[in-house]
C-alpha cells in the first residue's frame, strides 16, 4: 500500500511525470485533425468560471480558458512549479503585485485582451464587491482590495496585508481571464451558457445535461490546437462508457470504476490513465442542533465515529495500491514543507477507545442518516457499507441514504454527508482544505444546509494564518488551526482521489493529478 513516505515516488511514475510530449507532435502528420469524443458521466449546469466550479468543470476549462500563471507537472509532479500563462512575469513590492501579460491574446471573439479584461476578471465587480455577479468568488480573493489597469499590458492587485501567494492563486479558478465587454453585454447567466475564453477551443454548443461541443480556436496564443473538434458527451452508465471507447465510438472515456480498471485495460486499443488528484472525498458530520434531536452534536460521537473506522483497511480492499488513507486531517503530502511524516495520528483505528466515547456521548441507538450522492465519488458507496457496518459494531447505527443529485443531499434532515475538498488552490500550501474550505465565509458554515459554526478558537488561529508572512509563523498558525478543527472534528476525510481516464491507443496523453483533460499542447499528441 501507497504510505505518506513513499507518495512522491508513486505520483512521479503515474500522474504528471509520465511520457513526456513535444509540441512537434501534435499535429498528424497529413495534416488533418479529427473530431475527438470524450464520454463523460455528467457535465454542470453553467460553465462560468466561478460559478461553474467542480470536479466535472475542471476537466475541460482550460480548453476553453487560458490561466494567468499555470502549474507545471511535467517539470514538477505536484505542480509546484510556476511558469508564465496569460501573464509572462509578475513581481511584488508589499501589499502591491504586478502583473505583465502577454501581448495580442486573442478571445474567441475575436477581440484582443487587454488589461482591462484581466482587472474586470479580478475585480470587485464580478468576484469580491458589495454584490459581484459570481459571488463565490470572495472566497478565492481574500483580502483584494485594489485590482487595477495600469496600461494596455499591466496590471496591478493590491491587497489588505503581504500576500506572497497571489501568482499561486492565479493558477486556479480566478486565474482564467474573461472579455469584460463580452461578459456586461452578455450577462452572467448568458455567459454560463455560451461563455468566451482565450484557450485552444471555442464552445459552439452546450447542453448541460446532454453535450459540450467545442472547435478549434486557430487564434490560440499557443498556436493551433491538435483536434478539429471536442465533443463532452455525458454517458451516465460506465458501461455504456466503456463499450463506446472499446468499439471506437469514442476516443476518450473519463471516471472509471477502481474494480473495472484492469478489464478495460485488457483491450489493445485502450490504455488506462491515472493519477492522484489534489482532492479528498470526506465526511461532514452535521454538528448542529438541526435536526433538533441531533447526537452529533456531542464530539465524543463523532470522534468515536472516527475511531472506529479500519479506512487503511477500506482503501486496500477498494484502491489497492493506488492510493493512500491520509491519518491525520490537512497533513497532506502535496504540501510540500508543511508536510510531516511523522505527525502522530489523534484518532486511530480502536473500536475499543470508540465504544467507550459512544458511553461517554450518552447516545441512545437513533438512526443517523448519511446522505451519499449517487455513484459520484469512485468507491465512496462501496466504502459507505463497510463503514456502515464497522459503526454498528462499536454501537452506531448509521443509514446510508443514496440520492441522485446534491439538491437531495443537502435537503435536511441528516447527520452526515458526503463531499470533497480540493487542496490545491495555493500550491503548496495547506489554506484552501484547511480554511477557505471551513473557514466563516465558506459554504460549510455558510450554506443553508451548513454543517458546522466555527468556533472562536478557529477563527482566531485563521485570522494568524491569514496575516501570518513568513513560512515558520505560518506553519506555527496552521497548526493551531489544524488543532482547532480537529478538536471539534467536523469532518473526515477518507483518502486522497485517484483520477482515471481511458483513451484510444495510439493517441498519447499526459494525466494531471489536478484533473484537467488538456486537450492541446505538450499533454496530448494525435498519432503520426
Amino acid at each position: 500500500m501507497i504510505s505518506r513516505r513513499n507518495f512522491g515516488k508513486y505520483s512521479l511514475g503515474a500522474g504528471a511525470a509520465s511520457l513526456w510530449l513535444p509540441k512537434s507532435l501534435a499535429f498528424a502528420q497529413d495534416g488533418t485533425r479529427p473530431t475527438l469524443t470524450i464520454a463523460v458521466d455528467n457535465l454542470w449546469a453553467n460553465i462560468n468560471t466561478i460559478n461553474g466550479i467542480s470536479t466535472t468543470t475542471r476537466r475541460f476549462f482550460p480548453n476553453i480558458y487560458s490561466h494567468l500563471v499555470e502549474r507545471d507537472y511535467i517539470a514538477d509532479e505536484q505542480g509546484l512549479d510556476l511558469r508564465p500563462g496569460l501573464a509572462t512575469d509578475w513581481t511584488q513590492d508589499g501589499n502591491v503585485w504586478t502583473l505583465r501579460l502577454r501581448e495580442g491574446v486573442k478571445f474567441h471573439n475575436g477581440e484582443t485582451m487587454t488589461a482591462e479584461d484581466v482587472a474586470f476578471t479580478l475585480g470587485p465587480e464580478r468576484l469580491w464587491g458589495e454584490n459581484p455577479f459570481e459571488p463565490r468568488g470572495r472566497t478565492f480573493t481574500a483580502g483584494f482590495t485594489r485590482v487595477e489597469a495600469i496600461d494596455d499590458l499591466t496590471v496591478e492587485i493590491e491587497t489588505e496585508r503581504e500576500d506572497p501567494y497571489i501568482p499561486g492563486k492565479l493558477t486556479g479558478y480566478i486565474g482564467f481571464v474573461v472579455p469584460k465587454a463580452a461578459y456586461l453585454d452578455m450577462g452572467v447567466d448568458a455567459f454560463g451558457q455560451a461563455p468566451i475564453g482565450t484557450g485552444p477551443y471555442r464552445v459552439t454548443l452546450f447542453r448541460s445535461g446532454e453535450v459540450l461541443e467545442m472547435e478549434a480556436f486557430d487564434d490560440y496564443w499557443e498556436g493551433p490546437p491538435p483536434a478539429q473538434k471536442l465533443i463532452w458527451r455525458i454517458v451516465p452508465e460506465f458501461a455504456g462508457r466503456m463499450a463506446g471507447l472499446v468499439s471506437g465510438e469514442f476516443d476518450f472515456i473519463a471516471n472509471i470504476p477502481t474494480d473495472q480498471e484492469a478489464q478495460l485495460d485488457s483491450y489493445d486499443n485502450v490504455t488506462v490513465a491515472r493519477a492522484l488528484a489534489g482532492n479528498y472525498p470526506a465526511i461532514a458530520f452535521n454538528t448542529r442542533p438541526d435536526p433538533e434531536d441531533n447526537p452529533l452534536v456531542d464530539v465524543n460521537l463523532r470522534k468515536a465515529m472516527v475511531q472506529a473506522i479500519d479506512m487503511d483497511a477500506i482503501v486496500q480492499a477498494l484502491f489497492g495500491d493506488t492510493t493512500f488513507h491520509p491519518q491525520v486531517p490537512f497533513n497532506f503530502p502535496e504540501y510540500g514543507d508543511f508536510y510531516d511524516p511523522d505527525m502522530e495520528n489523534p484518532l486511530p483505528y480502536d473500536p475499543e477507545a470508540a465504544r467507550a466515547l459512544v458511553e461517554q456521548s450518552g447516545y441512545d441507538g437513533q438512526v443517523l442518516r448519511w446522505h451519499i450522492t449517487r455513484s459520484f465519488y469512485p468507491n465512496y458507496e462501496a466504502a459507505a457499507e463497510i463503514m456502515v457496518e464497522q459503526w454498528r459494531q462499536v454501537g452506531v447505527n448509521v443509514q446510508a441514504v443514496i440520492l441522485d443529485n446534491f439538491e437531495l443531499v443537502y435537503t435536511r434532515p441528516y447527520h452526515m454527508m458526503n463531499m470533497s475538498m480540493s487542496s490545491d488552490f495555493i500550491p503548496g500550501d495547506p489554506y484552501q482544505p484547511l480554511w477557505l474550505d471551513w473557514g466563516p465565509t465558506s459554504s460549510r458554515a455558510t450554506a443553508h444546509w451548513k454543517t458546522w459554526d466555527p468556533t472562536p478558537e478557529y477563527l482566531a488561529a485563521g485570522e494568524e494564518f491569514e496575516q501570518a508572512i513568513t513560512f515558520e509563523d505560518r506553519r506555527a498558525a496552521y497548526l493551531r488551526l489544524s488543532q482547532a478543527w480537529q478538536d471539534v472534528t467536523p469532518g473526515y476525510y477518507m483518502w486522497k482521489s485517484v483520477y482515471n481516464w481511458g483513451h484510444r491507443s495510439d493517441i498519447e496523453f499526459i494525466a494531471r493529478p489536478d484533473g484537467e483533460m488538456r486537450m492541446f499542447g505538450d499533454y496530448m499528441a494525435l498519432p503520426a
